[in-house]
């Protein structure tokens, strides 16, 4: 632009000359996510069954939310999940594919979010169990309703009429338990953080968590996670005064 005014004089003046770059902001020191108390109350909340409340209770959204807590997947890769993605003999999961839901528009499965995005995840027992409690129980209801379709494909969370859950819809049902259990509304997503923080936490290596989450790489979850908990700090300076002498 300058040259286009002084060399080329085309212009008679810089237009972007007075223009303030803003600051980037560091979306790292917004991480949203439960603490171990927070994560187990709102999944009690979703496993107890209330009178009069907009989403009744539901072993397929405990399923849904809990998997989500206990493997660090996002939403659209929970959504894509069929039951040929999970080896019960082998305890893993393989995630290769996502949900893509456009705003009034047909959803459809699409590649994930980045070539590290494609893992296998390994599964706790717990999750193990109940996803095996979560199939029996979703045969046992097609069998028991009528109106109530196995679906085609195989899909692990479905509608009634065998199509793929709404993402509408789970966001909506996360935020009325969030509400229901007096904690902070938060989105679907935050189970995901959760998840890493909790490894974190835990004394999990940071690249084992890193390749769990399907980040790009170790920097990514760093930078993400590292901060986010005074427990970090505070074990990290504890492990240097037990190794320095007194």
């Amino acid at each position: 632009m300058n040259d286009a005014v002084h060399e080329f004089r085309v212009l008679r003046e810089n237009p972007v000359q007075k223009i303030k770059i803003p600051k980037q902001v560091d979306k790292s020191s917004k991480v949203a996510y439960f603490t171990r108390d927070q994560l187990e109350r709102f999944l009690e909340c979703v496993n107890t069954p209330m009178k009069n409340a907009k989403y009744q209770h539901s072993i397929q959204y405990y399923a849904f939310f809990t998997l989500m807590a206990r493997t660090g997947l996002r939403i659209g890769e929970t959504l894509a999940l069929t039951w040929d993605d999970l080896d019960f003999d082998a305890k893993t999961l393989t995630k290769s594919k996502t949900l893509v839901y456009p705003l009034n528009s047909q959803p459809y499965l699409s590649t994930p979010k980045s070539k590290n995005s494609e893992r296998t995840i390994k599964l706790d027992e717990i999750t193990l169990k109940l996803m095996k409690r979560h199939r029996i129980n979703q045969k046992e209801v097609c069998l028991m309703y009528k109106n109530y379709k196995p679906t085609k494909d195989n899909i692990i969370f479905h509608q009634h009429d065998g199509r793929w859950l709404r993402t509408n819809v789970v966001r909506d049902y996360f935020k009325a338990i969030c509400k229901r259990a007096d904690l902070p509304i938060l989105s679907p997503h935050a189970l995901r953080h959760s998840h890493a923080v909790h490894l974190l936490e835990a004394g999990v290596n940071i690249k084992y968590v890193s390749e769990r989450l399907g980040h790009a790489s170790v920097k990514v979850t760093a930078d993400t996670y590292l901060h986010v908990t005074k427990k970090f700090e505070d074990d990290a300076l504890s492990l240097y005064v037990k190794y320095m002498p007194s």
